[in-house]
């Protein structure tokens, strides 16, 4: 193999058109394109959502919103006005020369559009849909139609009931869990999909909630509540599933998370932190012992990691064999000089002269160097209309005409002037960034 040439990816050649907003369809389509996939991400007039959800650059030439950055690297982009009967039919030209269909806005919105995933279906039988909804398409219920959020998910999955601080109340896990395994599980439905459209020339329909992608995140506690002699259920605290002690302590510079998921951790840690007979107390000595004095373990844990730093407590677990970590700030993250090593982060051109550190695709490793960074809005149009539907300068500004593209919303052209790269301000603060998956 010659060394200098570049790596094929695995996905090269599969045409992916995303309709999608938010966290799980983008999160979904930006791991399909690092694998080499072309994604043709198609977005409303002024630009999907999490373009203008705060904070972000800003620049003479636009901006770039952080949210919209993380999910849509290696995209490309065309603006169509789906309301429009000309921007409805470029948009069923795309789906007939694409293998792949990624969409999360509601079913009836799409039914609106025109764009029902049944009747979609029966139109493109080659095609791959992926239908990713809150409660799910089919059998759904009274859920049937109902806004989703990962963390309405989340709850409903049982994840947010097993997600306690030391007093035992339920607490949000403070990111969107749902809408990524949501993103996750339909890219690899969509994998799997592809490997029968490669045999059998045939397309799939996955109906994908985000409530049933949360359960394998609770498995096991789902196993351990069916056991008759659950000796667990009945105790409050931080967990009745893991360990005590097991979660967040604090530190005297932050916190550490500690986890003594086997007693032998115990004993470990109780030698660590210079209090050795608790290891052999009958008040402490088994799970069991400990589950029914959690707010005593902690208080003696949390004595012990408060008078050190997180550095310090590191090493002295870590030096006895406990599972240890320090709890990271989002600023410590993105310089963390493990994750830089792993490949774990990449820096992505966020399209208008900056980069953002964000998280690598895992599944594909050291495999999917940014190639085309974050896309401006509608920067790829007559590309795409050019390349795949063979359409013409003239046609292309007739229908432009015709409203296929919608209006600019002022000061957000559709189109971008290639030219220099712009200084852009740093940042601006404000805004959530929320989560979500559906729309409309």
């Amino acid at each position: 193999m010659n060394p200098d040439k570049p790596k094929s990816r695995p996905l090269e050649g599969v045409r992916v058109i995303e309709l999608s907003h938010l966290i799980a369809g983008p999160h979904c389509c930006q791991m399909l394109a690092d694998e080499g996939a072309t994604v043709i991400k198609v977005e409303p007039p002024g630009g999907e959502l999490t373009r203008h959800r705060e904070p972000s650059r800003r620049c003479d030439e636009g901006e770039v919103t952080a949210y919209y950055a993380s999910l849509n690297r290696n995209k490309q982009s065309i603006v169509l006005d789906l309301k429009n009967p000309d921007g409805l039919n470029v948009f069923g030209k795309l789906l007939e020369s694409a293998d792949v269909f990624v969409t999360n806005l509601r079913v009836s919105a799409l039914a609106r559009l025109g764009l029902h995933p049944e009747a979609l279906r029966a139109r493109y039988p080659r095609l791959i849909i992926a239908c990713i909804s809150g409660f799910g398409m089919n059998n759904a219920g009274e859920h049937a139609d109902r806004a989703g959020l990962a963390m309405v998910a989340e709850a409903m999955a049982g994840a947010t009931g097993l997600t306690r601080d030391h007093a035992g109340n339920p607490v949000w896990c403070g990111f969107a869990l749902g809408d990524i395994m949501a993103g996750v599980s339909a890219h690899a439905g969509i994998l799997l999909a592809l490997r029968d459209q490669e045999r059998l020339g045939e397309g799939h329909l996955l109906d994908i909630g985000l409530v049933e992608c949360m359960l394998p995140m609770v498995s096991v506690a789902l196993g351990r509540v069916q056991v008759e002699s659950n000796h667990f259920s009945d105790f409050a605290g931080s967990n009745n599933f893991h360990g005590v002690p097991y979660g967040a302590f604090p530190a005297a510079d932050g916190a550490v998370n500690i986890g003594c998921n086997h007693d032998q951790y115990w004993h470990r840690l109780c030698v660590a932190m210079g209090r050795p007979e608790l290891a052999t107390d009958e008040r402490y000595a088994t799970y069991l012992d400990r589950i029914k004095r959690q707010g005593e373990v902690h208080a003696i844990t949390e004595a012990f990691t408060r008078s050190l730093t997180r550095a310090e407590i590191i090493a002295r677990l870590s030096e006895a064999d406990v599972p240890v970590a320090g709890i990271l700030s989002l600023e410590e993250v993105v310089t963390d000089r493990y994750l830089r090593e792993r490949g774990a982060l990449i820096e992505v051109e966020d399209g208008y002269g900056g980069t953002f550190m964000l998280p690598s695709n895992v599944v594909w490793p050291g495999q999917q160097p940014s190639t085309s960074g974050v896309p401006r809005l509608a920067q790829h149009r007559d590309q795409i209309l050019s390349n795949v539907l063979n359409m013409t300068t003239a046609e292309i500004e007739q229908i432009a005409r015709q409203g296929a593209f919608g209006t600019p919303t002022p000061g957000e052209p559709q189109r971008t002037i290639v030219g220099s790269r712009p200084q852009c301000d740093a940042v601006t603060a404000g805004g959530s960034l929320g989560d979500g998956v559906v729309v409309l």
